[in-house]
């Protein structure tokens, strides 16, 4: 049996080591801004494609990280010179006139593009207005997360 010596070395090695891994969690989400509690929040990438969204904690494969509303605009209210909302948009319901595209809130314009390594899906449903985003696998903290936009790109791709 151990002594008693032994289990407080043991207990100081324990504590020892979960606060290694707890502050080598904490340094992944450094800059990341988000609510207490939240699954994800954004920063600035530092790389040209400016900010982006970073997984909080760990998500598991299939998650719902967010579930958002969507504001419904038609085409005829964006400006034919282009510029905001444009830029901002994603296509909605073309069969609806009046809603063929929609201003999706929440965390979804900041997320960004990658065709190879997309980690998340996102699910319209015109009829409650709003878009889920799943996990198209296990996301680890600080790790950053990515849609393939599956439409022609507009911009140079890192």
């Amino acid at each position: 049996m151990p002594s008693n010596k032994e289990l407080e070395g043991n207990r100081e090695q324990m504590a020892h080591n979960i606060l290694k891994i707890m502050t080598q969690e904490q340094g992944a989400l450094d800059g990341i801004h988000g609510e207490n509690g939240a699954k994800i929040g954004w920063k600035d990438t530092g790389t040209a494609r400016g900010r982006g969204v970073f997984a909080r904690e760990f998500i598991k494969e299939g998650e719902i990280i967010e579930c958002v509303p969507a504001i419904p605009v038609a085409t005829s209210a964006i400006p034919e010179e282009g510029g905001a909302p444009d830029g901002y948009l994603l296509d909605w319901d073309p069969e609806e006139e009046g809603q063929e595209h929609c201003l999706a809130l929440g965390m979804v314009m900041l997320y960004n593009h990658s065709e190879s390594g997309a980690n998340i899906r996102m699910e319209s449903d015109t009829g409650e207005m709003t878009i889920t985003v799943f996990a198209l696998r296990n996301i680890q903290p600080g790790e950053e997360l990515f849609w393939d936009y599956a439409c022609d790109i507009w911009f140079d791709q890192d």
